[in-house]
């Protein structure tokens, strides 16, 4: 009798579990993969997550470290101010925590078809819908000939940053051949490091792509009271070198540069090979569309891959806010929340003592205002009456009212940035 009743209930409960299997996999229909390890990626998974979106959700992770922020990279991480284990997006049972299955292999092939991906793991996964969020990658043209010397040196990476980590040493002559952020970003920690540092850059003047002139003319005289050398509208003709080593690099002028480690910044390339692969269109990254749908409808792009109309102009974005605004606007249309995406443009750098923050995009104006209270400056840019971008350092208070203002389609009277006898905030009482 005692067997017989277990037996009934053993049996009950296996079909229970069984059933209730077999329901969970019905209701789990949805199949959420995404490709990409930084910003975006988590971006979008956790905004799935905390909308209680139900859906297998994959992140496939080509680096073997679970997602991670990259601005640290080129700053406090090269000082050994900012541990490796803090540059964790998530701590690692976050993952596990909230049903994020993450793998670490490389994706090779999407078939649009079948809507599988291939592994180079060898795995396959299913997928309803697809988000690549695969960045960007070094621009290496023309200094491609350097790659496999010792003592020359990328940063787009976790093992990037540890690789030049190791190079850094005082008394070391070291050539940044590149003068945007990342290039200055490590310039300036390589001479904080006690390095004779020298930053070659092949526009007329540094920054041009990121920046306007007066932020460019400002920093470089800070670089200059540093004793960091810049040399402006110079490229690298010829590389020369002795036992796997950079020994000097020959410039267009004539002038020969010997050093000790070689830096290249010169700019990043939206990671497009997978994309293309897959005949998803292509132009300066992956074109999308104000839900950032690709010409799949159910493959997604967002963050640095991504390539996107901003005021009827095909714009991409390197920035953390971008990932995280695209990567949240993903998650919401992938809900079926239909969401169009709009850009709110800012960045942030360190420098030395000089952090510069700014919103907007400077492209086209015709009046700059510049505000100095002591150490705090900030250049406003107005085309005609309209404020449409501001840079400035050591000045968090300006950065935020001017996001503010630019958010909301207002421009303050320019008097009021102008005299500092006015407080700053008065210009949130433009109407």
């Amino acid at each position: 009798m005692y067997l017989s009743i277990y037996i009934s209930l053993s049996l009950n409960t296996t079909l229970i579990d069984f059933f209730e299997e077999l329901s969970y996999k019905f209701v789990m229909t949805e199949k959420i993969v995404i490709i990409g390890g930084g910003q975006a990626s988590i971006s979008c998974a956790s905004h799935l997550r905390t909308n209680s979106f139900d859906a297998e959700i994959f992140l496939i992770c080509e680096e073997s470290f679970y997602p991670y922020q990259r601005p640290p990279l080129s700053k406090k991480f090269l000082t050994g101010n900012f541990l490796e284990e803090r540059l964790l997006l998530k701590k690692t049972d976050y993952y596990k925590t909230n049903d994020i299955q993450v793998i670490f292999s490389i994706a090779e092939e999407i078939n649009r078809e079948k809507k599988e991906i291939y592994l180079q793991s060898g795995e396959k996964i299913i997928y309803t819908k697809l988000v690549i969020a695969t960045g960007s990658r070094a621009k290496k043209a023309p200094l491609s000939a350097a790659d496999n010397f010792s003592n020359v040196a990328y940063l787009r990476n976790l093992n990037d940053a540890k690789s030049l980590k190791n190079l850094l040493r005082p008394g070391k002559k070291i050539l940044i051949v590149g003068g945007g952020y990342l290039g200055l970003e490590v310039a300036s920690v390589c001479s904080l490091a006690g390095m004779d540092t020298i930053v070659v850059e092949g526009a007329d003047r540094i920054l041009k792509r990121v920046a306007g002139e007066p932020t460019a003319t400002y920093l470089k005289q800070v670089f200059s009271m540093k004793g960091v050398k810049i040399i402006e509208n110079e490229t690298v003709k010829k590389i020369n070198s002795s036992d796997n080593r950079v020994t000097n690099v020959e410039l267009f002028s004539g002038k020969t540069i010997d050093l000790d480690f070689l830096f290249v910044a010169t700019g990043g390339l939206p990671e497009v090979a997978l994309a293309k692969k897959a005949n998803l269109q292509i132009e300066n990254g992956i074109v999308v569309n104000e839900r950032l749908e690709t010409n799949d409808s159910s493959i997604y792009a967002a963050g640095d891959c991504a390539s996107f109309y901003h005021k009827g102009e095909l714009l991409r974005l390197e920035s953390v806010g971008n990932a995280i605004d695209q990567g949240q606007t993903v998650a919401l249309n992938i809900i079926g929340n239909k969401t169009a995406f709009r850009a709110k443009p800012w960045f942030w750098t360190e420098q030395f003592d000089k952090k510069l923050q700014i919103a907007g995009l400077c492209n086209g104006f015709t009046e700059i205002v510049t505000r100095q209270v002591k150490d705090k400056v900030s250049f406003w840019y107005f085309k005609n009456e309209l404020l449409i971008a501001v840079d400035a350092f050591n000045d968090p208070q300006s950065y935020m009212i001017a996001k503010r203002l630019i958010e909301e389609n207002k421009s303050p009277k320019k008097e009021i940035v102008r005299d500092i006898n006015f407080e700053i905030r008065d210009a949130l009482n433009t109407k």
